[in-house]
């Protein structure tokens, strides 16, 4: 048996990589399989990796947690950060010791032809690109044949664009009194049935984190219906597919934050719930040093409520019950040192001026080391229609991605605030079993059955109305010779709350001394346990 890789923490990840770090990982330990959960219309695995030590139990027997990562193509630094907590559970002994209760189910990229998109060709791209031919439409294509779809700019009295006095490498908004020259930008391509009019963009841009059921909206999602794109439809299946998945992580990338659930304010939350959240969520922030945030609350202080109708958070919550959270990793601004607070209340322009002064002056500082390509410089181009035109500039790796050296700190704190969640699972158990003679050959059986995990068995209360919620079970297996003859054999409860909560057991049932009775406990997210006595 080969040992576990080590993760490259220099560069992200294409797809063969991916596939290659996870088959070693496999060939490495005893302790994880890989399977797909599903194939991307251009017809590459999302790959499933399920960690758990098999000598305790299989995979749906346990409680289990989930993991996936870079639904958004920019966001494969989110990759890095499940590849690192892969990375942990199998090597890590503290980590592994708690494989023996808990079974991880990690997805570390769920959209891989938008990040192989967006790492072979630098465009822009939120999930997926598909080309919709409109008139003026500008067509994203590689020109000048660099390998990359980059900006164009070309000189126009009218541009709303002019050149930063502070560097002339960059274009910023012109402002009253800015004397030029002027500009107009777009992104490098040809244009679909120029006549001369406005240009605009001739694709349509897929948000895979707007396309979940839970406060699904036309008019933020591009597709016609929810779980219209394959990749999340995969993700979806599987989530609804595993009702032994009590909590997970939606690894993305901004404003570096922890945001926790819901849409809906605090307020408007069960008092149990909240105060759940919140102590988790605290914990994430010691642990990972994120700032933890209501989604509401992530944007500019002056803003309205930020509400993201059909994404994870909302499904995980209200259509699963789980304990979720969006990790936001962090992105080109925060690499150059901005932050949280000042990200979202700076006024516009020193967004648009000083904030990329400060990208461009991380991507010369680190322009020998860095195996991104954050900036291209400016080069003539005879397009075939707009005539001279200059292709470069910042690329979106510049402010989107996260410096990939910084994911090793980063990704040590996720990986450790994921455990310390994971510890919260639920865990069923019998206690105070026993049996007395109450007749010849009939007895009374009593126990207890609890769950002394930190979560309820339905985890958020919100899991109690989830079409997968399953009760916690409790039944007498039957043996030859012995005979339940109390009402019920089975005893079913809704949900047992943490923290010890308990429900009495009862039965009656006939056989000869000394037969070997088996109490057996179940709960798809509590994991099961049984006790065997011997009838006196």
């Amino acid at each position: 048996m080969s040992s576990v890789p080590e993760l490259d923490f220099q560069r992200f990840y294409l797809h063969q990589d991916i596939t290659d770090f996870l088959q070693s990982c496999e060939a490495a330990d005893g302790m994880m399989s890989l399977d797909s959960i599903g194939t991307s219309p251009e017809g590459r695995q999302l790959w499933l990796a399920t960690i758990t030590d098999p000598a305790t139990g299989g995979p749906a027997d346990k409680p289990a947690y989930y993991v996936q990562a870079n639904v958004h193509a920019h966001e494969m630094y989110g990759t890095t950060a499940a590849l690192h907590l892969v990375h942990t559970l199998l090597s890590s002994p503290e980590a592994r010791e708690m494989l023996g209760a808990v079974t991880f189910y990690v997805v570390p990229r769920a959209n891989p032809d938008g990040a192989e998109y967006a790492l072979t060709t630098y465009s822009e791209v939120r999930s997926r690109v598909v080309i919709d031919n409109k008139l003026n439409g500008v067509i994203p294509e590689d020109l000048n044949g660099d390998g990359m779809i980059l900006n164009m700019r070309w000189e126009d009295p009218a541009g709303p664009l002019t050149v930063d006095p502070e560097d002339d490498r960059l274009l910023v908004p012109r402002r009253p009194g800015d004397s030029g020259p002027f500009y107009h930008q777009c992104i490098e391509g040809t244009i679909h049935e120029y006549d001369g009019g406005p240009l605009r963009q001739s694709v349509t841009n897929y948000d895979f984190n707007r396309n979940y059921p839970i406060g699904w909206e036309h008019n933020t999602d591009q597709a016609r219906y929810p779980f219209e794109q394959p990749e999340i439809r995969a993700v979806g299946d599987f989530l609804l597919g595993h009702p032994n998945i009590f909590a997970g992580i939606d690894f993305h990338g901004g404003t570096p934050a922890i945001l926790h659930p819901t849409s809906i304010p605090g307020e408007e939350m069960s008092d149990g719930d909240l105060e759940l959240i919140l102590e988790i969520g605290k914990m994430g922030e010691r642990l990972s040093g994120l700032k933890l945030m209501s989604q509401r609350d992530y944007r500019a202080s002056w803003r309205k409520p930020s509400v993201m109708p059909g994404n994870s958070k909302d499904f995980a919550h209200f259509a699963l019950g789980i304990s979720w959270y969006v990790i936001e990793v962090g992105w080109g601004f925060s690499t150059a040192g901005i932050g949280p607070d000042e990200s979202f209340d700076a006024p516009q322009e020193i967004k648009e001026r000083d904030f990329m002064r400060r990208i461009m002056r991380f991507a010369d500082e680190h322009a020998e080391t860095d195996s991104r390509v954050l900036f291209v410089p400016w080069e003539d181009y005879e397009h075939p229609q707009l005539g001279r035109v200059q292709i470069g500039g910042l690329t979106r790796a510049a402010t989107a991605h996260v410096y990939p050296p910084q994911m090793e700190q980063i990704s040590g704190g996720t990986s450790s605030f994921i455990l310390q969640h994971a510890a919260y699972h639920p865990r069923v158990m019998l206690s105070g079993c026993e049996a007395t003679a109450v007749g010849p050959g009939l007895y009374r059986v009593r126990g207890r059955v609890a769950n002394v995990g930190r979560f309820a068995t339905n985890v958020m209360s919100t899991g109690l109305a989830s079409r997968i919620h399953k009760p916690v079970q409790v039944s007498v297996e039957q043996a030859d010779g012995l005979e339940v003859v109390s009402r019920q054999r089975v005893w079913e409860f809704q949900a047992l709350g943490g923290g010890g909560a308990f429900q009495p057991l009862e039965w009656f049932v006939s056989a000869p001394a000394g037969s070997q009775l088996t109490l057996h406990a179940s709960h798809p997210r509590g994991g099961i346990c049984s006790e065997t006595l011997i009838l006196p």
